[in-house]
């Protein structure tokens, strides 16, 4: 294990709440955990730590955060929610939803809300020239670099609060 050799004092865990319940979510992690840590303790809720004992000389601390806008969603809601700019073509999705449904046709929300960031970082945050090179100027990678997400929005403050257990 690479803990003990690269001197790593924590873990991190960070995932999707999506539909599932807190609970649930726990339930998955802990089984991950106990797969590759059979002798550690379990996660009972999150923005905790637990310690993980990774051989019989050295513990780490694990913590777990779940991305969601109350109590639910992933990373695109997230980035949907703390966008800060003009988002004009990636609203007018809505009508493009409403629409397929009328159709007797759906998407599901975490989809929708996939579909809407890429739309928002792609046409509405990049200038024609930046969208020839869309894959390099207009990705995720290329979008956090750019003023066009609210970092210091409160829906962050758990997730914030949380990163600063690792100071």
């Amino acid at each position: 294990m690479q803990v003990g050799k690269r001197n790593i004092e924590r873990i991190g865990i960070i995932i999707d709440q999506d539909t599932k319940t807190v609970t649930q979510r726990l339930e998955r992690i802990n089984e991950a955990i106990k797969t590759v840590f059979p002798k550690s303790s379990a996660f009972r809720k999150v923005d905790t730590f637990i310690d993980v004992l990774i051989d019989e000389h050295i513990s780490i601390p694990i913590g777990c955060h779940l991305l969601n806008i109350g109590g639910k969603g992933n990373l695109e809601t997230v980035l949907k929610t703390i966008h800060n700019q003009d988002a004009t073509q990636a609203d007018c999705l809505e009508s493009w939803r409403n629409c397929i449904e009328q159709k007797d046709k759906s998407i599901k929300d975490s989809d929708f809300d996939k579909f809407w960031v890429q739309i928002y970082m792609r046409y509405d945050q990049c200038t024609k020239k930046e969208q020839k090179q869309a894959g390099r100027k207009c990705n995720t990678e290329a979008s956090m670099q750019k003023d066009i997400w609210d970092f210091e929005h409160d829906c962050l403050s758990d997730l914030r609060a949380f990163l600063g257990n690792f100071q």
